[in-house]
C-alpha cells in the first residue's frame, strides 16, 4: 500500500504519541515509519533538528518517486506573542530564514539589503488547509532566540508570531518539488531570554499529536 499522506518531524519525541497509533506500523529505516491511521496511509519522516538536516532528508524522501497528495510538517514551535500561548496549536502560513544574511559591523541585513539577492524570499503557503487553527507568520531560525536584543531585532524585522528551527526548509522544498503542503506546530515556550521554567515540552507534544489526530479522524486534510 503506498502512503497518501507524509508527516515531517524534527525528532521522533514531538510525534512519539502519534507513532503509538498507528496501525500496521513498519520502520523502514532510522529515519522513516510506515503505518495507517484512521484509514489513511501515511509515512512519517524524521530529519533531525535544523533547516539542513530537514532540508537533506525531506528533498531525499520527496525524490524517491513516490507522489503524496498532501506532506504535514509538525513540532514544537516558540511564541513571541502573549496572543499565541503555550498549548496552542498553529498554522503557519508564511515563514523566512530570519538569520540568512550578513553582520554588516553589528547590524543584521538579509541578502537584498546587502544587494546580494534581488529579492527577500517570503516563502508562503498558497492552499493551507481550512482548519479551525489560527494561521500565523513564522521565522527559522538555526540558532533559536534567547536575549532581548536578538528578540527585539527579529520583531522589528520580520513581525513574526512563532518561531522554528526547520519550518522554512519544510516550505522551500516543497514548494521546489511542489508537493501541496501543511504546517502545525503547538507552542511550547514564550520567545524571552532563555528559561526553560518556563517550558512546557510535554504538553505542547501532547497536545499536538491530539489535534494532529483529529485532522486525520476529521478528513480535515482537503486542500
Amino acid at each position: 500500500m503506498e502512503s497518501d499522506v507524509l508527516i515531517v518531524a524534527a525528532t521522533r519525541a514531538e510525534i512519539e504519541p502519534l507513532l503509538g497509533r498507528l496501525e500496521n506500523i513498519h520502520q523502514e529505516s532510522q529515519f522513516l515509519f510506515r503505518g495507517v491511521l484512521y484509514g489513511i496511509p501515511i509515512d512519517l519522516l524524521i530529519t533531525g533538528i535544523g533547516a539542513v538536516a530537514t532540508t537533506f532528508q525531506l528533498t531525499k524522501k520527496l525524490s524517491c518517486g513516490l507522489r503524496y497528495r498532501l506532506a504535514i510538517s509538525v513540532g514544537i514551535a516558540g511564541s513571541f506573542t502573549e496572543k499565541i500561548r503555550i498549548g496552542e496549536v498553529i498554522q503557519i502560513t508564511s515563514d523566512c530564514f530570519a538569520d540568512l544574511g550578513i553582520d554588516d559591523r553589528g547590524v543584521f541585513r538579509t541578502l537584498t539589503e546587502a544587494g546580494l539577492s534581488e529579492n527577500f524570499q517570503l516563502l508562503k503557503n498558497p492552499l493551507p488547509l481550512q482548519t479551525k487553527h489560527q494561521c500565523v507568520n513564522g521565522i527559522t531560525v538555526q540558532t533559536a532566540s534567547g536575549s532581548t536584543e536578538r528578540i527585539k531585532q527579529l520583531v522589528e524585522m520580520f513581525q513574526p508570531q512563532v518561531e522554528t528551527m526547520e519550518n522554512a526548509a519544510f516550505f522551500y522544498v516543497c514548494s521546489a518539488l511542489q508537493v501541496p503542503f501543511a504546517s502545525f506546530r503547538s507552542i511550547s515556550n514564550m520567545v524571552e531570554p532563555r528559561n526553560k521554567a518556563h517550558w512546557n515540552i510535554l504538553e505542547a507534544i501532547r497536545v499536538l499529536n491530539e489535534h494532529l489526530c483529529g485532522l486525520f479522524e476529521g478528513k480535515s486534510l482537503d486542500i
